[in-house]
């Protein structure tokens, strides 16, 4: 698990390659365990910072900035090595890199506007990319469906490599 974090920031800006399944899914598991970390912490700070105000003290208010602020630089510190392991998983699977911004484009139309149909829309395009994500390597390309071109793909760190 942690091998599969130190490649995710390894390879954050390299896109010419493939990621498996477990390269993938252990970073975004740790993500998750971080920010829910995160959130539990904001929450007591916070809950204790709104019950110190009330008793009529000032402490604590900026230990829940500082909580903002790591889980705001967190959040864009994983931009890069997101979008890098979204596109290497979909080369993975047999698809375009630029499946990705598809699907990021859809997601922004069909969010932009407060509708149920709009709503239902952006539920099955997420739902799509999920099961995309969850696909064997090379799914879609061993049944003839896309062919896509490795010629000039790299070598990245990978817990596939390690065998």
């Amino acid at each position: 698990m942690f091998k599969a974090y130190k490649y995710y920031w390894q390879n954050a800006f390299k896109y010419r390659s493939t990621s498996s399944r477990a390269d993938f899914w252990w970073p975004v598991l740790v993500n998750v365990i971080i920010y829910l970390i995160l959130y539990l912490l904001l929450a007591i700070v916070g809950y204790a910072s709104v019950t110190s105000i009330m008793n009529g003290y000032a402490n604590g208010a900026w230990l829940v900035m500082f909580l903002l602020f790591v889980m705001g630089v967190f959040t864009i510190a994983n931009i890069f090595p997101g979008i890098a392991i979204s596109i290497r998983r979909f080369r993975d699977i047999g698809l375009s890199g630029w499946a990705v911004l598809v699907f990021w484009l859809l997601s922004i139309i069909f969010s932009s506007e407060e509708s149920g149909l709009m709503n239902s829309l952006l539920a099955v395009v997420e739902i799509i990319q999920l099961v995309l994500y969850c696909l064997p390597s090379g799914y879609l390309s061993k049944r003839g469906w896309w062919s896509p071109n490795y010629d000039n793909d790299i070598q990245v760190p990978s817990l596939r490599n390690e065998n």
